[in-house]
């Protein structure tokens, strides 16, 4: 309980007075509009820093306004909080007049005493109203403390609440479901409107979430995602499946790898995208995107892709990402066959042949890609994206450039086809060069003549598309054959490689040189059956 001093002097006059300090918040709505008015000022200012200041600028706005609200909210709880103490301290300042005039002696702690026994009910009578006043003016203090709290945590974040988009504060699985519902671009100001301690609260609360939410900055989901990463090995371990292959499968994605862009040296690795589903779904970023990187790839693999082998896809990302000298982004996120086709053609769904899975990822790849380049853009550095869709990945690949893939170049890399939609190809960027990397023997060349109905067809022969040379692997051999529909990538010296490079830092790659002609698909059909369906011909990576 508080003390009769203590309510007493109570400084109700500066509460008064901070209250008026904050309704002054107003005027942040006239720096928010000015903010808003200087893009009007040049109509000629255009291209990626106008988009990347406007960004930014409309992310300070929303901060602006939300920092009014907040601003008016405190002004309205000291008002409110002062008029409430002050008509306690009033009563009790009455209650002490009335008590002292008539002969009693009020203690500090709300004890009365009179020197008449005979007047002790009415001295328990005034310590009771005195002390029900003490308690008002403790509980009025608390309330008013508590609130003012909450609300000075809404400006540095520091509160348990997090604004959603409109602008109330909420708790975080509150503002979680409200960011599922919205659309990328909308993520994006929002996220761009939340300051450091905000961003963190939703990191750590709702991990899974943000590390797969597109509009999302790449530094909160990658710190969401090894969180994610985090509580997956720990519910393996929770089951008693320590030395399980998942577990070391996890283990090994929370482990530091080779910095492919500066060699000898060790970076933790980074995900942007991480699902503990079915054969595991991830997205990893393999180096850094620096105002010097000449460009950005996005490597989309094909069938057999999964958690198992991640390293794997981690360290043919990091070959091609030597050789351009740019971050490569293995993209991962969906249920990819696991298997080419059993000898007796059945079944056929969920495997190699089955198209439903490159229809299925590719809508979640054109989100990205274009999370990608809003990233860019936002950045203000324009670095070009390069796509590259590797075996059954060049299928989905094309079908997400029929839905308006974002990418400056295009690489159908030993690709089963160009796309298994209807639709023909409606890239968003103006101009988009297309390649295909396809080694002379490499099996994919049947399915890329007698898999066009579902796969789309040979992209060497397409128009528009430009073949590139596969050359030699880094030993002097060619690449050709059954062992090369992967081989040239885990190369790093590669001439197929080094092309790849080419193309993503915008340098001339070298077009097909023929040294060995291809397969003759239609004369080796009957060995379709015999040969291509085993696992010996490698386009299952890893077996």
């Amino acid at each position: 309980m508080t003390s009769v001093s203590a309510v007493l002097a109570w400084p109700l006059d500066a509460l008064l007075a901070a209250s008026t300090e904050f309704a002054v918040a107003g005027e942040s709505a006239g720096t928010a509009d000015t903010l808003r008015r200087t893009f009007d000022i040049d109509p000629t200012w255009s291209g990626r820093t106008r988009v990347a200041a406007q960004a930014r600028v409309a992310a300070e706005v929303t901060r602006l306004r939300r920092l009014e609200r907040t601003f008016v909210e405190i002004s309205e709880t000291l008002r409110a909080g002062q008029s409430r103490m002050g008509a306690v301290q009033d009563r009790l300042r009455s209650q002490l007049q009335t008590a002292r005039v008539t002969g009693f002696n009020v203690g500090d702690n709300g004890a009365v005493a009179h020197p008449d026994p005979q007047r002790r009910a009415d001295a328990d009578y005034l310590m009771d109203r005195i002390r029900s006043l003490l308690d008002q003016a403790d509980m009025a203090d608390v309330v008013l403390g508590a609130k003012l709290k909450l609300l000075t945590g809404q400006l540095d974040g520091s509160g348990t609440l997090v604004p959603l988009p409109n602008g109330e504060y909420r708790s975080a699985d509150e503002a979680a479901n409200a960011l599922s519902r919205m659309t990328a671009e909308e993520v994006a100001r929002y996220w761009e409107s939340l300051n450091a301690a905000e961003r963190a609260t939703l990191v750590n609360r709702v991990p899974e979430l943000i590390g797969n939410l597109n509009g999302v900055d790449f530094t909160d989901r990658i710190q969401a995602n090894r969180l994610s990463i985090q509580a997956a090995l720990a519910k393996e371990l929770a089951a008693g499946r320590s030395r399980s292959d998942k577990a070391e499968h996890l283990r090994s994605l929370l482990a530091p790898a080779s910095d492919p862009l500066r060699p000898g040296t060790t970076v933790p690795r980074t995900f942007l995208g991480f699902h503990d589903v079915g054969n595991g779904r991830f997205i990893e970023l393999v180096g850094d995107v620096t105002v010097d990187s000449p460009g950005l790839a996005v490597l989309v693999p094909g069938t057999g892709t999964g958690l198992h082998n991640a390293d794997d896809y981690r360290r043919r990302a990091a070959n091609i990402a030597k050789a351009g000298g740019s971050p490569v982004i293995v993209y991962a996120d969906g249920e990819f066959p696991q298997s080419i086709v059993e000898k007796d053609f059945t079944p056929l769904v969920g495997t190699a042949v089955d198209p439903t899975a490159a229809r299925t990822i590719a809508p979640d790849l054109v989100g990205f890609t274009a999370a990608v380049e809003r990233q860019m853009t936002a950045s203000g550095r324009p670095t070009p994206i390069t796509v590259i869709g590797h075996s059954y990945g060049g299928a989905i690949v094309g079908t997400a450039e029929q839905l308006g893939l974002r990418a400056d170049r295009v690489v159908y890399a030993s690709a089963s086809g160009t796309g298994v939609g209807d639709g023909p190809w409606h890239n968003p960027n103006p101009v988009v060069e297309r390649y295909s990397l396809t080694p002379p023997g490499d099996p994919i060349q049947y399915w890329q003549k007698f898999g066009e109905g579902l796969h789309g067809g040979d992209p060497d022969s397409t128009p528009g598309v430009t073949r590139l040379d596969s050359g030699y692997y880094s030993d002097g051999t060619l690449v050709a054959g059954g062992p090369s529909h992967s081989g040239y990538l885990d190369d790093a010296g590669s001439d197929a490689v080094r092309n790849l490079g080419a193309v993503i830092a915008g340098e001339a790659p070298t077009p097909y040189v023929k040294r060995e002609p291809d397969i003759d698909a239609s004369g080796d059909l009957s060995d379709l059956v015999t040969d291509w369906l085993s696992e010996k011909l490698h386009l299952v990576p890893g077996h």
